[in-house]
């Protein structure tokens, strides 16, 4: 049954894209060769990237594919519009979101810490390349046992996501978060622990609004819910 769904896969490749495509459906077996033909569909970037030349730092971490990239305007539009001057970013990595957070604190004379337990030289570098180092403090930290007591607007969350540690982080820090601030956290699509995690710290409470974007891993993004008083 496997070898007559490929063959008939590869025999819809080539009457749709031709000899290429027909190969490749082959190869990859039905299942591998619709996700790479949905890929064109889903994000023809990847086979035009944009001219980098004539793009700023901040867009070239737009227009640059990665785990996260195509949150990045909704992490940097949300901290620029609301104007949410303190940020906290929990993992930091290779400095994707850093940036696009960075940048926004630029804007509107914020500041961002990010924590991570492991070395960030590839954000660091991506930090210094942007120009942004006035506006960031790096921490090499556990961050729940981070010192931690000062207001946040926006927590940025993308660091194990393992439940447990994900719930503690929530209890640890999402009280600190002010009225007007949000919570936003990433791979609640590809890691579901995360969302779970989510799910059971906010499950019954009527104080929070969470809104789930499912592409590019998953963002959640979480905020106060007004009162109807």
């Amino acid at each position: 049954m496997a070898l007559i769904a490929r063959l008939q896969e590869t025999a819809r490749a080539a009457r749709t894209h031709g000899f290429g495509a027909a190969l490749a459906a082959l190869v990859l077996g039905p299942t591998q060769y619709r996700a790479f033909e949905m890929a064109r569909v889903v994000e023809p970037m990847l086979e035009a990237p944009p001219d980098r030349s004539v793009l700023s730092p901040l867009e070239r971490g737009f227009a640059t594919c990665s785990d996260i990239y195509a949150h990045l305007p909704t992490l940097y539009r949300i901290t620029r519009d609301r104007n949410l001057r303190r940020v906290l970013e929990l993992g930091t990595r290779t400095g994707e979101s850093t940036v696009a957070l960075l940048s926004a604190a630029r804007e509107i004379g914020g500041h961002v810490t990010s924590v991570d337990l492991e070395p960030c030289p590839d954000a660091e570098a991506r930090v210094r390349g942007a120009g942004l180092e006035a506006f960031w403090t790096f921490l090499r930290a556990d961050d729940l046992a981070l010192d931690w007591e000062e207001p946040i607007d926006h927590l940025f969350i993308d660091t194990s996501h393992e439940y447990d540690h994900t719930v503690q982080e929530l209890r640890r820090f999402e009280p600190l978060v002010s009225p007007a601030g949000v919570i936003t956290m990433h791979d609640t699509t590809s890691r579901p622990e995360v969302w779970r995690a989510i799910e059971d710290h906010f499950r019954g409470r009527r104080d929070a609004r969470i809104f789930r974007y499912y592409h590019n891993n998953g963002l959640a993004l979480i905020e106060r819910a007004k009162s109807k008083d």
